[in-house]
């Protein structure tokens, strides 16, 4: 567990202690307001994932911001027990819940508040009605389908018709619709650089992936059963699939604070979280040493990029230490004590390095806020 020095609000941003995951409040906000306010007048409606953020405070901010469900949903049914905490009624957890143990917790949950569930099996879903039987709650079965991720969900058509009706007939349960998390387009490399799709190239891939769902729809339709809800993710489809006919909430995570990786997929949001280092040595002219690694920064998926100054760059991590490189004007900087600016090119690996977000705004601390879902893995 992260033990931070915690400083008075008020603290300029550049005296918080280091290494430090910092949110400036005003982009975070307007990123925010970016999203819902296309979904106030979109055709449906957003469903926050929390998983970008972990923090009940801007989970009810993103609710009070309008165009949503009036929920979030979650990874695990750990998460769920935390945000139904924090006041949410309403959770789908877009994964499959299967050991008996987990089962029961999410019956618990569902005594409390809305719960919605992933299933791609017909045990499954046998499992889930027997648990959610015995324990005088109902349970939102969604169909997951296999959109392309390789993780899960089952085939469009007659397998999703079929576990449809499966879950239709199993007291204790109601089927929620249909849930599909297509997977987010990438970037191509031409040599050290990048290439990102375009908006044109990112709604082809959207639409490629979302229609068959769509279809599924139509054909369990057809067979006299109503679907309630069709529910798709993420961030970089949300213009494109909010006005699709036959789709009523988009599964959003990443908007709020945004990394490297999605702001050059979604150029109208702003990084809003970014690692505050120190530098802590400066051996050669051309190399300096920061003090956030492997372990305050997660870049599993990416390097995290450098901000500022030309001709410095990030280009490798410890477990403890992080190496800047410098040429030209830029070998003149970074001395011991001096600060740098981290933008993780992966957020959600970098969030899971820290217990708490700095909160800053206009430069100041704000205040600590607790990620209370992180590490709620099971």
């Amino acid at each position: 567990m992260e033990r931070p020095i915690f400083q008075p609000v008020g603290t300029p941003v550049n005296d918080i202690d280091t290494p430090a995951l910092v949110v400036d409040l005003v982009a975070m906000e307007l990123n925010i307001e970016v999203m819902h306010s296309y979904f106030r007048q979109a055709s449906a409606n957003l469903r926050p994932h929390i998983a970008g953020h972990q923090c009940p405070q801007i989970a009810h901010s993103q609710i009070d911001a309008g165009g949503t469900v009036g929920g979030v949903s979650v990874n695990t049914v750990g998460e769920a027990e935390v945000f139904s905490d924090s006041g949410i009624n309403n959770i789908l957890v877009v994964n499959q819940v299967v050991t008996a143990a987990k089962i029961r917790r999410l019956c618990s949950v569902a005594q409390r508040c809305r719960i919605g569930v992933a299933v791609d099996n017909a045990k499954n879903v046998d499992d889930l009605a027997q648990a959610a039987l015995g324990a005088g709650v109902t349970i939102e079965a969604y169909v997951e389908l296999e959109a392309g991720r390789g993780i899960s969900g089952v085939a469009e058509g007659k397998p999703a018709l079929d576990l449809a009706r499966h879950i239709s007939k199993s007291k204790g349960l109601h089927f929620g619709g249909l849930l599909a998390m297509p997977p987010v387009p990438k970037a191509r490399k031409e040599g050290d650089e990048r290439i990102y799709p375009t908006h044109v190239e990112i709604k082809q891939v959207a639409v490629q992936g979302l229609q068959p769902v769509l279809d599924t729809k139509k054909s369990i339709e057809s067979d006299g059963l109503r679907v309630p809800n069709v529910a798709v993710g993420g961030t970089w489809l949300y213009d494109i699939a909010g006005d699709m006919p036959g789709i009523t909430e988009v599964i959003a995570g990443s908007y709020p604070l945004m990394d490297y990786d999605s702001c050059q997929l979604r150029g109208e949001f702003s990084q809003a979280a970014k690692v505050l280092a120190q530098v802590i040595s400066h051996p050669v002219e051309a190399t300096a040493i920061l003090d956030a690694g492997h372990k305050a920064t997660g870049p599993d998926l990416g390097i995290p990029v450098l901000e500022g100054m030309a001709g410095s760059k990030a280009t490798g991590f410890s477990a403890e230490h992080g190496t800047l490189k410098l040429e030209g004007e830029a070998a003149g900087h970074f001395n011991p004590g001096d600060k740098a600016w981290l933008l993780p090119y992966h957020l959600g690996l970098c969030l899971n390095q820290y217990d708490y977000i700095r909160a800053v705004r206009d430069g100041k601390l704000e205040g600590f806020w607790l990620m209370s879902g992180r590490g709620r893995f099971g």
